[in-house]
């Protein structure tokens, strides 16, 4: 016995309906889990210089390593000049934990005091995004002082050029090209996209901060931005992943 007609549009509809949630409802999840996450906590202008905004307020001295039995651990190494170190703890844990900055003693004495800086680390809670320089300075006492790291973001490739083909374009038709390129450049000033960069200077992911008011043109320059080759941004001159905001007339 055949459904009415109404019936069989009813079951068609509910039909329709299960099919699309079920293709949607794995699409959200795989979106939340594959979330990705950087190597260092924040966002930087690219191609900018920042003073690293993490921690929010630099700790003691001593709640980061045992200073007095490191100052002793140094001195016996032979370190009698400048030293400076940068130290990563707590919840960022990518190596390397403890590297060598700027240096004017010898590499040898220099790789003596890494280890002794390293070996000197109190644990740190796995909930503190810390990373700063431990700054040694010799004058003439041994003295030891917290900085803030430096995060130098990453700096955008050269975008594609536009090849127009002008051999048969009549000088009206040339007039318009330029005025529809100015139209655009001044559009993509307004515009902003978020881009997570790894440690390798390749595109992660891409998000809108603020449309050119061109929707068409947002996913053309996201599109645009994925292809385009990035230096990776560095924390202490190590390469690191992080979330940078790049402008649309970069």
């Amino acid at each position: 016995m055949s459904l009415p007609r109404f019936d069989v549009r009813t079951v068609a509809l509910l039909t329709a309906l299960a099919a699309a949630r079920a293709t949607k409802e794995p699409a959200r999840l795989v979106a939340q889990e594959g979330q990705p996450h950087p190597d260092i906590p924040g966002t930087y202008a690219a191609g900018e210089r920042h003073a690293a905004p993490f921690p929010a307020q630099l700790p003691p001295l001593d709640s980061v390593v045992d200073s007095a039995s490191l100052a002793a651990a140094l001195k016996a190494a032979g370190v009698d000049k400048r030293l400076v170190f940068g130290l990563r703890v707590g919840a960022l844990t990518t190596a390397p934990r403890v590297h060598v900055i700027e240096k004017k003693v010898s590499g040898q004495v220099a790789d003596r005091a890494l280890h002794e800086v390293d070996t000197a680390i109190r644990v740190v809670p796995t909930n503190r995004d810390w990373a700063f320089r431990l700054r040694v300075e010799v004058d003439p006492e041994l003295a030891m002082t917290l900085e803030r790291s430096e995060v130098c973001a990453t700096v955008p490739g050269p975008r594609r050029a536009l090849v127009f083909a002008t051999g048969r374009a009549t000088p009206e038709g040339l007039a318009q090209m330029r005025r529809e390129a100015q139209g655009a450049a001044s559009s993509r000033r307004s515009l902003l996209h978020r881009a997570l960069i790894d440690a390798k200077g390749q595109v992660v992911a891409v998000e809108l901060a603020h449309s050119s008011g061109d929707a068409s043109m947002d996913q053309r320059e996201a599109d645009a931005l994925q292809r385009r080759p990035f230096t990776p941004t560095k924390l202490d001159g190590v390469a690191v992943s992080a979330w940078v905001e790049v402008k649309g007339d970069r």
